[in-house]
């Protein structure tokens, strides 16, 4: 995982999803850190459980590569971070 170097304000939305699984949960602690009381942090997480490549993503001839866990999990990892889920939708 790269280092990220974060000053302590409110974060911008982010994706977890091009992050190897297994570096998601200690990534979503160092966020939980990073927010300040009362700060929000909104992410895009997977909805089911796949890792892989596509290829030509979205058009732009370039593979995306892609990491993610089920819904639940996701949830829990960010519960565990210290986060709490205010709302939680499931866009196609």
């Amino acid at each position: 995982m790269r280092q990220a170097h974060v000053r302590r304000r409110r974060l911008d939305p982010a994706s977890t999803v091009h992050t190897p699984q297994a570096e998601q949960p200690p990534l979503l602690r160092r966020i939980a850190g990073w927010i300040r009381p009362g700060g929000r942090f909104v992410a895009t997480t997977g909805h089911g459980a796949w890792t892989g490549t596509e290829q030509n993503w979205l058009g732009g001839g370039a593979p995306m590569w892609w990491s993610h866990v089920d819904a639940a999990t996701n949830r829990a990892w960010i519960t565990e971070a210290g986060l709490t889920v205010e709302h939680e939708e499931f866009l196609p």
